[in-house]
C-alpha cells in the first residue's frame, strides 16, 4: 500500500525528501544498515554512509547542516556526524564528527580497514542511524 502511496506522492510533485517523510512513517528499516566508510582526499578525509538495500547514501534522509547518530549493537550512540559538504566527484555526503567524538574519528582513522573498490572507500561498519533533534 505504502508503494503505492509513495507512487502518488511523486506523480504529483513531492519532492524525494516529502516522500522519504511518508515512508519513514511506514519504514523504519530506512534506518537500518547503513555501511560507514572513511574516504580520503587530498587535503582531507570525511565520512560517508551508504545503504546498499536503498542504493542511496545519506543525503537522501537528511539535508546539509543536519547531523545524526550512529547507532551500535548495543543501542547506544556510537558517533554523531555532521552533513557538512557533497563530494564533488560522486555527489554524496560528506560527513565529519561533531567535536565532542573527534577523539573516536581519530581512532576510526587508525585502525585497519578494508578497501571498498566500488564506492573508493574504506570500510569501517554497519550501523542504523537516528536523526538528531
Amino acid at each position: 500500500m505504502s508503494e503505492y502511496i509513495t507512487l502518488f506522492l511523486k506523480n504529483i510533485g513531492c519532492s524525494h525528501f516529502q516522500e522519504f517523510e511518508f515512508q519513514e512513517n511506514y519504514n523504519n528499516d530506512n534506518y537500518k544498515s547503513w555501511t560507514l566508510y572513511l574516504k580520503k582526499f587530498p587535503m582531507y578525509s570525511a565520512m560517508i554512509l551508504y545503504n546498499k538495500k536503498l542504493n542511496k547514501d545519506i543525503s537522501y534522509i537528511i539535508s546539509k547542516n543536519d547531523s545524526i547518530f550512529l547507532i551500535n549493537e548495543n543501542n547506544e550512540n556510537y558517533i554523531k556526524l555532521e552533513y557538512i559538504s557533497n563530494n564533488d566527484e560522486d555527489k554524496m555526503a560528506i560527513l565529519v564528527p561533531t567535536d565532542e567524538y573527534m577523539e573516536l574519528y581519530e581512532d576510526i582513522e587508525s585502525m585497519d580497514k578494508k578497501f571498498d573498490k566500488e564506492l573508493n572507500a574504506y570500510y569501517i561498519g554497519n550501523y542504523d542511524i537516528k536523526k538528531c533533534k
